[in-house]
C-alpha cells in the first residue's frame, strides 16, 4: 500500500469521525467529510465505495483500543491490579478518542444495527473472557460474591458516562473541554466505587495505596 493511500485513508477516517459524531450516520454528507478531509470526493469513493463502509471502517478502528483494554484487565492475577488498569484504560479511550468513541457509543444506543459483524464477534468474545476473569477471582475468594456480568456491566457503564456527557461535566467542572486531570479523577472515583464494592473485607484496607499509585 502505498504512503500516499495510507495519508489519504488516514485524513478520510479522521474527518469521518468527526462529522458522524456531530451529526450521527444519517445526516452526514459524503461531501462534507471529503472536505474536512481536504480531499476530492471521488477519492472517499475510491477507497471506500460507500458511507456505510466508511462508518464500518470508523467503528471497527475502535475495537482495537477496546480490546487492548480488556487485555489489561487479565494480565494480572490481582484484581485490584487488573480493575485499576481496566477502568484506567477504558477512561483513556474517551480521552484519546473522543470523536471515534462518541461515534461507536452513538451506534450501541442505536442497538448496534449497523455494527459489523467482525465487531459483534470481537467485542462478544472479549466480553465472554472478561466476565470469565472476574468470575474466577470471586470463586477463588478474591472479590466479593457480586454478579460478575453486572459487575462489568457496571463498569462499562460508568466508563462510557465520559464519553457521552462532556457537556454536563462542563457545567460542573466550568470547563467546557474536559482536561486531563478530570480523566484522572474519574478514572480514580470509579475504582474506588468498584473496589470498595467488591474487594473482599480484609483487602479493603489496600485500596487507597493501589488507587493511587503510579
Amino acid at each position: 500500500m502505498s504512503a500516499i493511500r495510507v495519508r489519504n485513508e488516514q485524513l478520510i477516517l479522521a474527518a469521518a469521525s468527526e462529522e458522524f459524531a456531530a451529526n450521527g450516520f444519517d445526516a452526514t454528507q459524503t461531501r462534507d467529510i471529503a472536505a474536512r478531509a481536504g480531499v476530492p470526493k471521488a477519492n472517499l469513493y475510491y477507497y471506500f465505495q460507500t458511507k456505510e463502509n466508511l462508518y464500518s471502517k470508523v467503528l471497527l478502528g475502535f475495537v482495537e483500543p477496546l480490546l487492548e483494554a480488556s487485555a489489561v484487565l487479565r494480565e494480572s492475577d490481582d484484581p485490584l491490579t487488573g480493575l485499576r488498569a481496566y477502568v484506567a484504560a477504558r477512561i483513556g479511550i474517551a480521552r484519546e478518542h473522543p470523536a471515534i468513541a462518541k461515534v461507536f457509543s452513538g451506534e450501541l444506543l442505536l442497538g448496534g444495527r449497523q455494527l459489523p459483524d467482525e465487531c459483534r464477534d470481537l467485542l462478544r468474545t472479549e466480553a465472554r473472557r472478561n466476565v470469565e476473569c472476574l468470575r474466577s477471582w470471586i470463586e477463588r475468594g478474591l472479590l466479593a460474591p457480586v454478579d460478575p456480568e453486572h459487575l462489568m456491566l457496571f463498569i462499562w457503564s460508568a466508563t462510557w458516562t465520559y464519553t457521552n456527557i462532556g457537556w454536563q461535566m462542563g457545567r460542573i467542572t466550568g470547563r467546557e473541554v474536559p482536561q486531563d486531570e478530570d480523566y484522572q479523577m474519574a478514572a480514580q472515583t470509579i475504582t474506588r466505587m468498584v473496589l470498595e464494592g467488591v474487594v473482599v473485607a480484609p483487602r479493603v484496607g489496600e485500596i487507597r495505596g493501589v488507587l493511587f499509585a503510579t
